[in-house]
């Protein structure tokens, strides 16, 4: 069974591949991956700091220095990780899933997350290691200790540093949800340092509250606050704050297409978009395509997964990239997405333009979407489903010169995500209907029998 998902390894807390016999042999299989000392922080999950002990354990066996950073968001500890001459940094995080799972997300000594080979060879070592009943020991102590708020304040530093100096986001009204996760302090802290007037919701993490009725994926609350309180913009963080959507001061939710659009747009008319593209995913509204076609810049699609809209930049040399889930990426900061570091250049983009997010997006009318996310116990090869190939290409024509239709499978979930997207929402349900019928059909004749629905995750 792989491990690696779309985005690391995540599960249940407590069960496999995160109990208690399975970590030490993945931290002993990481340990002997990256080779040297390993950052490794957590966000706020109350399952964080046993998984982390057992990860730690594997690790220190195979003789590697562990520097534990205490509660980081996962762009922190990638940053970090490449600035102080790590080997590797370990981030326990389950992102946006509920306190009850948790996860394990990697990166090499430059602050990138593992290739697919390099994460192949890790699942291969711990199968190894299970066979042969390898056990590491936890009695080693950590060494080179340093103070986890040190790490937090470097990051918060570096971030600082890619802005003007002094207080330029003077007066300026933000409301930021924290999900209850680990940029309930990094954020507040960091917007108030440069001048910003901060209100801070859902900050006040207990270890089960993360992304319970908040952050990115739920910002309902966020929405309420910004209207309540005439904040000039709204910035909802997941739980480990690698991504952000966020609210304009009339109330309109923005998405990372939205955010793309803004920032391209700037970028290009300062001469600072060169060459002329923008790295989007298979999920990236089509009405983003189109409004970027009318400012002269190409939309790359790549597959989904912050992962792999950077090693689409790279390949494209964009400066720009990012997901609709919130996750964006810069070319000065190509590590990982980081929701802060995106607030922040939304809101350069707001002060320079003077100008409010909903004049910057007076145009923006995304295109309507529906999703469809059908549990699966396994991920049956869709080309292995001859009815539901058929049924893809008939909606694909349906469709056409009107919209997109992708059907894929969760690499964090065990979901099968179907998005129908066109310029009609009855078209969108329509084709989502018959499709969700055909592939349930075809999944009973395998004997994987979804259960009922579940609402979008948005990874």
């Amino acid at each position: 069974m792989p491990l690696f998902g779309t985005d690391g390894i995540r599960g249940e807390a407590g069960r496999f591949p995160l109990d208690a016999a399975t970590l030490p042999r993945i931290g002993r299989a990481l340990g002997e991956c990256l080779g040297g000392p390993v950052l490794m922080a957590r966000d706020t999950r109350r399952s964080g700091p046993g998984i982390l002990a057992l990860l730690r354990a594997g690790l220190l066996e195979c003789g590697v220095r562990v520097e534990d950073a205490g509660v980081l968001p996962t762009p922190a500890l990638a940053l970090l990780t490449r600035q102080a001459a790590f080997r590797g940094g370990i981030m326990v995080t389950a992102s946006h899933n509920p306190f009850q799972d948790n996860g394990i997300k990697v990166f090499g000594r430059e602050g990138h997350k593992l290739e697919d080979a390099a994460e192949a060879a890790i699942e291969q070592r711990v199968a190894e290691l299970k066979s042969a009943a390898a056990e590491p020991g936890t009695d080693a102590p950590a060494d080179g200790a340093t103070p986890p708020r040190r790490w937090l304040r470097r990051y918060l530093d570096s971030v600082r540093t890619r802005f003007a100096d002094g207080p330029w986001l003077q007066g300026l009204k933000v409301t930021v949800d924290c999900g209850h996760g680990a940029m309930s302090r990094a954020a507040p802290e960091c917007l108030a340092s440069l001048g910003a007037v901060v209100d801070a919701i859902h900050a006040a993490p207990d270890g089960t509250n993360i992304n319970a009725a908040s952050g990115a994926l739920h910002p309902e609350s966020l929405i309420e606050a910004v209207r309540r309180r005439g904040s000039d913009l709204g910035a909802a963080f997941d739980g480990d704050g690698d991504r952000a959507v966020f609210v304009s001061g009339a109330g309109r939710l923005f998405d990372g297409d939205a955010v793309l659009l803004v920032l391209a747009r700037l970028m290009k008319r300062a001469g600072a978009l060169e060459p002329a593209v923008v790295v989007g995913t298979s999920m990236t509204n089509y009405a983003l395509e189109r409004a970027l076609e009318r400012e002269d810049i190409e939309l790359v699609r790549a597959g989904v997964g912050d992962r792999r809209v950077l090693e689409a930049m790279r390949a494209h040399a964009a400066l720009l990239g990012g997901e609709p889930s919130g996750h964006i990426i810069f070319s000065d900061h190509p590590v990982s997405g980081d929701g802060l570091l995106t607030t922040l250049k939304l809101c350069e983009a707001m002060v320079s333009a003077n100008a409010s997010l909903d004049a910057l997006t007076a145009d923006w009318k995304p295109a309507p979407q529906l999703f469809r996310n059908l549990p699966v116990a396994d991920r049956v090869p869709l080309d292995t489903l001859p009815a539901v190939g058929r049924k893809i290409e008939e909606v694909r024509r349906r469709l056409r010169d009107r919209g997109r239709i992708v059907v894929r499978y969760s690499g964090t979930e065990p979901l099968l995500r179907i998005m129908v997207e066109s310029d009609s929402r009855a078209l969108n349900a329509d084709c989502a209907d018959e499709l969700s019928a055909v592939v349930i059909d075809a999944l009973h004749r395998t004997g994987d029998t979804p259960p009922t629905e579940r609402s979008p995750t948005g990874k």
